[in-house]
């Protein structure tokens, strides 16, 4: 590899010639195949998206009475209470990834209601702007992480944690809907539009 002038991994190689192994297109012309890369949007507006999307869920989870966080998801046996735990920490996992940094998130026993919960999503909101500001934005994105979805690009990486956000934010919406909770401000599909969200609420 380093003969080529290539020093990390993951890479793939055909004969004298070595490419990385996050950049599908690049592998597709390496051995010979037609490959259209998919679209995403740039990261500013990911960023964006990703920001006002974990604000709703905040606002919703405080809206949330805590004698209803028990209730259990149609999809696996977590509760209300665990998926919006969740919600709020995906972008913290986000930049363990990105600091390549190991651990998991896990939630503290004395956190039980909706505000506590939406307090740990307003700081993670800090986090995260905070990150774009003084170090993502002039990031092209472009390293190869491996991540509990596999091998990808950090920009794939970002927007796969932007549209995971907003899947489950649109399953919080829906309990509180089943529960008679009104939601305060529903998101729509603007703050959807250009990810490649799931059609059913609970894929």
């Amino acid at each position: 590899m380093r003969a080529h002038g290539f020093d990390t991994v993951p890479a793939v190689a055909l004969a004298d010639r070595i490419v990385s192994g996050g950049d599908l297109k690049a592998i597709a012309d390496l051995v010979g195949f037609h490959y259209d890369a998919p679209v995403i949007l740039p990261p500013d507006v990911l960023m964006a998206r990703w920001d006002a999307i974990l604000e709703g869920a905040c606002r919703f989870i405080r809206q949330i009475p805590t004698e209803s966080m028990s209730v259990k998801s149609p999809d696996r046996d977590r509760s209300l209470l665990g998926l919006c735990y969740h919600i709020v920490t995906i972008g913290r996992t986000f930049l363990r990834v990105y600091d390549e940094r190991e651990g998991n998130e896990r939630k503290p026993e004395d956190i039980l209601t909706g505000e506590q919960v939406a307090a740990v999503g307003d700081e993670t909101r800090v986090l995260l702007r905070t990150w774009w500001e003084e170090i993502g934005v002039y990031d092209p994105l472009d390293r190869v992480v491996e991540s509990y979805q596999g091998i990808q690009t950090l920009l794939e990486y970002l927007e796969r944690e932007t549209w995971h956000t907003g899947q489950h934010t649109r399953q919080v919406m829906m309990f509180m809907e089943q529960l008679g909770i009104p939601v305060d401000r529903p998101l729509t599909s603007d703050v959807f539009a250009g990810l490649p969200m799931p059609e059913r609420v609970w894929d």
